[in-house]
């Protein structure tokens, strides 16, 4: 009913009444491709985005990527605008994590942009501000640009800096913690120290009952793509999938 009222009056709408709306249908999964490709549309006819928050933007973006909700007009208008600024000082980490995540996840291809937001985040780690980056900021940048296939060996080195040298893991969680090692591994960049501190924290853990087949195997798989041997990683991810095993067989 709510999209049915909308969508005749979306040119009424401003930039924070359209990443509001969107997002709000993304984050309860509450898809209406009309609504979406229409609100799209609308957006893509703005004279131009400057009236959209960082925020905003990436909202916009995330909710189309989350939903599966195609509109390539519309990552390109995002895209370029963001690529345009002088800066991306007004950009959170959640903001750029989402954005280049949002471009990966929709098969949406902007080198310019992923550039653009790694040679920020390159810059940032030089003014020692990347404190700001939690796990999944992190986790989901190195994965974006895994999966998007962007190479940028200082981005990786620098998260990968950042990572190694922080007091702890403990915010990172399990999806988070495999699908690092495993951007590094299929983007085919290297960081011992990294890889070394992940797989003591997961060692370290109580357990590991968090961890699922995927991240189980993922893991493995990233580290020996990379030649990075830790024998107790590699037994202590074994007993877990043996035990996943062996529960299995006996609720059979």
């Amino acid at each position: 009913m709510l999209a049915e009222v909308a969508i005749p009056n979306l040119h009424k709408f401003n930039g924070q009444d359209l990443s509001n709306m969107l997002w709000s249908y993304s984050n309860v999964k509450a898809s209406n491709s009309q609504l979406f490709e229409q609100a799209g549309d609308a957006i893509v006819k703005m004279n131009n985005l400057n009236e959209f928050w960082p925020q905003a933007l990436s909202n916009i973006i995330w909710a189309y990527a989350t939903l599966d909700e195609s509109h390539s007009k519309l990552f390109k208008n995002v895209a370029d605008h963001i690529v345009e600024l002088n800066n991306l000082h007004n950009f959170k980490p959640q903001a750029l994590s989402n954005t280049v995540w949002a471009c990966a996840t929709a098969k949406e291809q902007h080198s310019q942009l992923f550039k653009k937001i790694a040679d920020h985040i390159v810059e940032l780690v030089g003014l020692d501000n990347l404190k700001s980056f939690n796990g999944q900021d992190c986790s989901n940048t190195l994965w974006a640009f895994a999966t998007a296939g962007e190479s940028h060996p200082q981005l990786f080195k620098r998260l990968g800096d950042h990572i190694a040298g922080l007091d702890s893991l403990r915010h990172f969680n399990e999806q988070e913690l495999s699908n690092t090692v495993w951007a590094y591994a299929t983007s085919g960049e290297s960081h011992p120290r990294l890889f070394k501190r992940l797989a003591d924290h997961i060692v370290g853990l109580d357990s590991l009952k968090s961890f699922n087949g995927q991240d189980c195997s993922n893991t493995v798989w990233a580290y020996a793509s990379v030649g990075e041997s830790h024998l107790e990683l590699f037994n202590k991810l074994a007993v877990k999938q043996s035990n996943g095993n062996m529960n299995s067989l006996h609720k059979e």
